[in-house]
């Protein structure tokens, strides 16, 4: 998906034009032409690991865990609750940083409750479960949530869209399994989160329950969508740039994240997964449409049901979402209604006001921080007025070489061969993956107009 800026193209044919016209300064033109290439190349790499980072590293979100997450100790309903802060470490080695809200130990109704673990979006945090606590710890449902590795305040450089996230639900629930408090897991995931949640179920059918807000089906798919919707916007996205740069971002999160983006396919796990389900969807999500969730709740092979609801991506939830997702995760967590408590006796209010301001700010973090992640970085990667692939000088023997191993294996020459063979040397790749490039892009020829730098 990586972008190729405008600018570069009309820089670099100003700078010819301006050494015809003036014969007797071709240093002053030759050095025009060099600042010229290199702050293309330059505005190609930004836009390239704008895209890069919106997959694999966007904003971090940063917060104050002993202020933000509320109180450690509260009432509500009559009884008092506690949040346990604790540290978990994953399979690679990652600690994460968790928080568990829970009866206090004299006031819960039996040694074992359910257990719903909130996962949040990419970049987003444990924050999100704060949301939560109101309409399930009254159903008697503790609500344990984790920063994943590579978000909030966890370990990690990178994070995968799910593909790694779900080892980290993995050594959440082991260590719900070994503390003797749980009788029933479930697992409630926004955007990434239910992702995360769809990529794990078939590895666990022990979860006894999944409701999945706003989770996108495919991440190929997302990405492809998302340039399409700067195209309809008026950005100017010519097709080779989307095929060649795809190409590239994959290979690069492949090496620095160590997973395919390929690989970040729910759909494909869907009809292998027999947990219920409740999947739901804002019907104004700009970011991750509701025909993602539509696809998946068609796809899935266990119990289901889907909400499609007024809202956006990272907007407030209504009551009836969150009602619905009560009583279904009553039923398939096997809550005992004696455990329940009585919501008239210092209820929803209480508890509200504990955590006021704490959601608010949370939903309009985490819109600020999607946007950034993704939609700013495809706009200001296509959003130029032409297609030109990157010009950065490559040393000429270097780019010979690698030509002709290009043309060695694919028979295509010219300008074809010079034209991927650059892409790849200049972004500081092999000839190898010029060869892939050319046969993922359905072998296509170089934009109209373009010519091969000189060295």
């Amino acid at each position: 998906m990586g972008g190729f800026p405008g600018k570069r193209r009309s820089a670099a044919k100003s700078g010819s034009e301006a050494a015809h016209r003036q014969s007797g300064t071709s240093e002053a033109s030759g050095s025009e032409a060099r600042a010229a290439r290199d702050a293309s190349a330059e505005g190609f790499t930004s836009s390239y690991e704008g895209l890069v980072k919106a997959i694999i590293r966007p904003p971090r979100m940063q917060y104050d865990p002993a202020k933000d997450l509320g109180p450690r100790e509260f009432e509500h309903c009559g009884r008092r609750f506690r949040r346990e802060d604790l540290q978990l470490q994953n399979k690679r080695g990652l600690t994460l940083q968790c928080s568990w809200w829970k009866f206090h130990a004299e006031d819960a109704p039996a040694q074992e409750l359910p257990c719903v673990i909130y996962l949040h979006g990419n970049a987003a945090s444990r924050l999100g479960a704060v949301e939560l606590l109101q309409h399930l710890l009254r159903s008697a449902v503790s609500v344990f949530a984790a920063d994943f590795a590579g978000s909030g305040q966890s370990e990690g450089e990178y994070v995968s869209l799910g593909y790694y996230e779900r080892e980290d639900v993995e050594a959440v629930i082991a260590h719900l399994r070994a503390s003797g408090e749980v009788s029933t897991v479930g697992l409630w995931g926004h955007s990434m989160g239910a992702t995360t949640a769809l990529l794990y179920g078939d590895r666990d059918p022990t979860i006894a329950a999944l409701v999945l807000d706003c989770p996108f089906a495919d991440l190929t798919q997302l990405a492809n969508e998302l340039v399409n919707d700067a195209r309809e916007r008026g950005l100017r996205v010519p097709g080779f740039a989307i095929t060649m740069g795809t190409s590239m971002i994959r290979r690069s999160v492949r090496r620095r994240a160590k997973f395919d983006p390929k690989d970040v396919s729910p759909i494909a796990n869907c009809g292998k997964c027999f947990i219920p389900a409740l999947f739901a969807h804002g019907s104004r999500d700009a970011f991750i449409k509701p025909h993602h969730s539509e696809q998946l709740h068609e796809a899935y092979a266990g119990d289901k049901n889907l909400i499609i609801f007024d809202g956006e991506h990272c907007s407030e939830r209504p009551d009836f979402f969150f009602d619905s997702a009560v009583i279904f995760l009553r039923q398939t967590l096997a809550v005992k209604e004696e455990h329940c408590l009585d919501v008239n006796i210092r209820g929803i209010d209480h508890i509200t006001g504990l955590f006021s301001g704490v959601t608010d700010a949370l939903r309009n973090t985490e819109t600020e921080m999607m946007r950034q992640a993704m939609m700013v970085s495809v706009q200001e990667a296509y959003g130029q007025q032409a297609a030109q692939a990157p010009v950065a000088a490559v040393p000429r023997e270097e780019l010979r070489q690698a030509v002709q191993g290009f043309e060695a294996v694919t028979g295509a020459g010219g300008d074809t061969a010079a034209y991927y063979a650059h892409v790849a040397l200049s972004q500081g790749e092999t000839v190898d993956f010029a060869i892939q490039l050319y046969f993922e892009n359905g072998c296509s020829p170089p934009p109209a107009g373009w010519q091969p730098p000189s060295a």
